[in-house]
């Protein structure tokens, strides 16, 4: 059970966003040699990058089935979530006058992207685990996480909040996006035009979209991520269609070594239900940290 675990939110900026979970198993008591040996499981939420009602807390039912799984998840080490400032909804209007500026969601890319990272590097500071983890996402929360892949920090900001430092983080061993959307031009097509809503308030105008969308980007994975890149897809989901993942795994195997690349279209669930339940996000992560352990003892 995720309650059973120490669970605390630390800040990583001064915005009320900018925070992060983490359920750990006493990290401090923890022999080094033994937590050195296991993986943390990051999590990046969805919402379509507006939606205040999707925290950092959604990642507690995937927590929950991974600790009591019957299968072994002794390589974990601990688990995190990240929450991020979010871009305006219309369903949730604030009035810029009098909404306090650490409350006000107002973020534009790469603001969203510029907090994931920093999270990252206040966690890598704080526990010392390095490349030591999984990285995953549901929906918004899995472009971000391929978003990481593909740009170098520090990205210059679109909204008032400034410039961000330079912050340093190592990648991932493995990166695992379910859910999600890999192409923002090309969905907003199939789906008749109606992402362009929320499209725009996270990324401005149709003639930005390509330029942040993982599937178009302009460089090559290889030059900055060695590690493990896998999709994952429910054939229920009613939101984001396969040929998300499809073009996006298309897009990595002409980039990776193509045992690098990992397809999984056995999720269970509508888009939402896919992290509600979390059965085919656990029964991934466990062959995710099955594949870095035997290519660890290889090595």
């Amino acid at each position: 059970m995720a309650d059973s675990l120490k669970y605390t939110v630390e800040q990583y900026g001064s915005h009320e966003l900018q925070r992060v979970g983490v359920w750990d198993f006493d990290i401090a008591n923890q022999a080094n040699a033994n937590a050195n040996a296991k993986y943390w499981i990051i999590y990046i939420h969805g919402g379509a990058w507006r939606d205040p009602r999707i925290t950092h807390k959604t990642f507690a039912p995937i927590i929950t089935r991974l600790v009591t799984s019957d299968d072994d998840a002794s390589s974990i080490a601990a688990f995190a979530s990240i929450d991020y400032r979010l871009s305006p909804h219309p369903d949730f209007p604030q009035d810029p006058a009098t909404t306090p500026p650490e409350q006000l969601r107002n973020a534009r890319h790469p603001d969203h992207l510029n907090d994931v990272r920093s999270a990252l590097a206040f966690l890598q500071r704080r526990y010392g685990f390095g490349d030591r983890y999984v990285l995953l996402g549901h929906s918004a929360g899995g472009t971000l996480a391929y978003q990481i892949l593909a740009t170098a920090p520090p990205l210059e900001s679109n909204s008032r909040e400034g410039r961000y430092e330079d912050v340093e983080v190592e990648l991932p061993q493995a990166v695992f996006g379910f859910e999600s959307i890999y192409d923002l031009t090309g969905i907003n097509v199939r789906f008749g035009g109606s992402y362009a809503g929320f499209l725009t308030a996270a990324f401005g105008g149709p003639e930005n979209w390509d330029a942040a969308a993982p599937m178009k980007y302009a460089g090559r994975y290889r030059d900055r991520f060695a590690g493990l890149a896998v999709l994952g897809q429910s054939p229920d989901d009613e939101l984001v269609d396969e040929l998300e993942a499809d073009g996006m795994v298309e897009r990595l195997r002409g980039d990776l070594d193509a045992e690098k690349v990992l397809l999984i279209k056995d999720l269970e669930g509508t888009h939402n239900e896919t992290w509600q339940d979390g059965t085919g996000v656990v029964r991934t992560v466990l062959r995710i940290l099955k594949i870095l352990e035997d290519g660890a003892e290889k090595a």
